[in-house]
């Protein structure tokens, strides 16, 4: 059977799914898939993930073509869900359809976990050879698909020795065989040979410098030993690559401010803003790490660059006042007062009666009065609705002891202040 029979006994069994957010597209590319043979009804449209999840669970699909970007995440994100629905379904075929230089780029690097890409603008005649062509390896494997789909047998048999040995016969089949380094590299990893393992994925990366598996198996190698800078370094080079989620935006921010890459927060704000739906733990993951650089630059006195974190946090962040309270309570403590009024203004209308308003608004009133009954006055209200905050209680102490009040009284807070912050009790006065 010659590839133009294969492709038509193939969509003659399978359902076909196109993915696009745009309407038109969408219309342009079934009246092609149409044209190529498909039965209208075995033709299905999507604008979203959610919406491709419905029909994926409710129709055999056999080819899915996807654009780059869709409603709630990427093609890559939608490819994901789909393999790991299907995982037996070794025919399914996966087209991710890219409008730039950088998007192939992806798709090329993203090997397995996209079958074939389609570049824009296309026409009837270049879909049409890449279908055949795509769909027609998929029933027949090449010699170099086999190899590695029987090492990856034996992976999940646990043989990993025999696996290794399956694998190295591949790479005598392929000019640029970095899928099978990766699975070697998995392989030695399971079998406990983690310099072997990272050995192959950096042999599969020099056929591919951005082959999203061997980058992904490094990652986790050197996340697993503990090499976080190593491992932050990889990650950095994924974000940058490869469509961003959620799930994992939030681990590389958090790998950014462990090995202290402060300086690179705004770049992963900028791939935060261009999500398309943003979640709350996400949000929040972004306002901690851009407070955390903006702290560090202010710090040391990159204060332009601090500011800019500080901006984007009240943008996009606001919905956390604790942010917005942190940020008051570190220009303060910088003597940034001018700079901490303009935040207190961004708080939200219905969150000035919440407990982070009223310290910010308290630390501000330590420097614009004078008058230390009117401090102490205000901050015994704070303490009497229960909201305790060192900044606060120590402004309040100092105020007391400037107005005569008894030692004893004053003794009393400062002891309940030593057992909240112990770690900060040495700058109490005795």
């Amino acid at each position: 059977m010659d590839k133009k029979e294969i492709f038509k006994d193939f969509i003659d069994k399978n359902d076909v799914m196109i993915i696009d957010k745009n309407a038109s597209s969408r219309s342009r590319l079934l009246k092609i898939m149409v044209d190529l043979g498909c039965k209208r009804h075995m033709v299905h449209t999507a604008g979203s993930i959610s919406e491709a999840t419905e029909i994926i669970s409710s129709k055999k699909i056999g080819v899915v073509l996807s654009d780059y970007t869709i409603g709630g995440g990427s093609g890559f994100d939608l490819f994901k869900l789909i393999r790991e629905r299907e995982p037996d379904n070794k025919q399914l075929t996966l087209i991710l359809v890219t409008s730039n230089i950088s998007q192939t780029a992806v798709a090329k690097a993203a090997e397995e976990d996209v079958d074939s890409f389609i570049i824009k603008p296309y026409t009837v005649e270049s879909i049409q050879n890449n279908l055949i062509s795509t769909i027609a390896n998929k029933v027949q494997p090449s010699a170099y698909i086999l190899q590695i789909e029987e090492g990856k047998e034996q992976i999940n048999n646990g043989e990993y020795v025999k696996a290794i040995e399956i694998l190295k016969k591949a790479l005598t089949l392929h000019s640029k065989p970095a899928l099978a380094l990766f699975y070697i590299g998995q392989a030695e990893y399971l079998n406990a040979q983690a310099t072997e393992a990272q050995g192959s994925y950096n042999k599969g990366l020099n056929f591919n410098n951005i082959h999203y598996k061997c980058l992904v198996g490094l990652y986790e190698i050197f996340l697993r030993e503990g090499r976080l800078h190593e491992a932050y370094q990889v990650v950095k080079k994924i974000a940058k690559f490869f469509p961003a989620n959620p799930d994992r935006l939030a681990q590389i921010i958090r790998l950014a401010i462990q090995t202290e890459n402060f300086d690179d927060m705004q770049f992963y704000y900028e791939i935060f803003i261009s999500l398309e739906e943003r979640t709350r733990l996400m949000t929040n993951y972004i306002g901690a790490g851009m407070y955390i650089s903006g702290k560090h630059s202010l710090i040391n006195n990159n204060t332009e660059t601090a500011f800019q974190y500080f901006n984007n946090i009240a943008v996009s962040c606001s919905e956390f006042s604790k942010f917005l309270r942190a940020i008051v309570t570190v220009l303060v403590e910088n003597e940034q007062f001018d700079l901490a009024e303009k935040y207190l203004t961004r708080f939200a209308p219905d969150a000035r009666d919440g407990e982070d308003y009223l310290i910010a608004d308290y630390l501000i009133d330590s420097i614009r009065i004078k008058e230390q009954t009117i401090l102490v006055k205000k901050g015994l209200e704070l303490y009497k609705r229960q909201i305790r905050d060192f900044e606060c209680m120590k402004i309040m102490v100092e105020a007391m002891a400037k107005c005569d009040y008894k030692e004893e009284r004053i003794m009393q807070f400062k002891l309940e202040m030593i057992d909240l912050w112990p770690e900060k009790a040495m700058i109490l006065s005795a």
